[in-house]
């Protein structure tokens, strides 16, 4: 029964591009972030990816909070990414259909 609870709770992609765009709608209003300024923040979320993943390894010290926790750090480059995906109009779900069909395509 606890799985079926999990399972209604769950949000599909298309809710959570909507939910995080309404979200960042919130926190910041008439930010007027164009396609530009979204990939730009994209890059940045990649880049501290990569650094929450280097100090994570030990690879290098960082005090920079956003360098200290990966997972986090990849759950937000997901977030602007859906955020993108919603301003777009973007069916993630069904292009990540495609994508998984061209992952299982033999050659």
């Amino acid at each position: 029964m606890v799985w079926l609870d999990c399972i209604a709770a769950m949000k599909s992609i298309a809710q959570w591009q909507k939910a995080l765009s309404e979200a960042a709608e919130r926190k910041f209003p008439d930010s007027g972030w164009s396609q530009s300024d979204r990939l730009a923040s994209i890059r940045r979320q990649l880049e501290d990816v990569e650094a929450s993943l280097k100090v994570e390894s030990g690879e290098v010290q960082s005090d920079d909070h956003a360098h200290q926790n990966a997972d986090h750090r990849i759950a937000a480059l997901i977030a602007d990414i859906l955020i993108l995906a919603e301003e777009r109009g973007t069916d993630i779900e069904s292009e990540l259909e495609k994508i998984l069909a061209w992952f299982e395509k033999s050659d």
